[in-house]
């Protein structure tokens, strides 16, 4: 069975297959066991396109830079930091700011945003 398109003109089309999954394209390749998605509540990361009820796509095991939106499981509440190397760097406005990558529990890959 192929793919159909459900959005026109958009950076990272969201396709089906009609019995359940989807493809997001730019997204190729992915490990499923590693990938999971969260929805985001509240709105530290605005900037980043991340607002409440955005869906965060999010990978396990993935390599974490500078600057990057990872997710932190804090009890079993999966949330989200800014990454920053400077640890003279403590605060970026409402963001949480996090220097030790040994924390990290996914790297947030994308977000995404569905109106009806």
């Amino acid at each position: 069975m192929g793919f159909e398109q459900e959005t026109i003109n958009a950076k990272h089309p969201v396709l089906t297959d009609g019995i359940g999954s989807i493809h997001i394209e730019g997204f190729h390749g992915l490990q499923a066991d590693k990938c999971f998605c969260v929805m985001a509540e509240g709105s530290r990361y605005h900037e980043y396109g991340i607002a409440s009820g955005s869906v965060l796509l999010c990978k396990r095991a993935e390599p974490i830079n500078n600057g990057d939106l990872v997710v932190v499981n804090e009890d079993g509440i999966l949330t989200v930091y800014l990454y920053l190397k400077d640890r003279k760097k403590n605060v970026d406005g409402e963001k949480r700011i996090l220097h030790n990558k040994s924390m990290v529990y996914a790297k947030v890959l994308g977000s995404f945003n569905f109106y009806q």
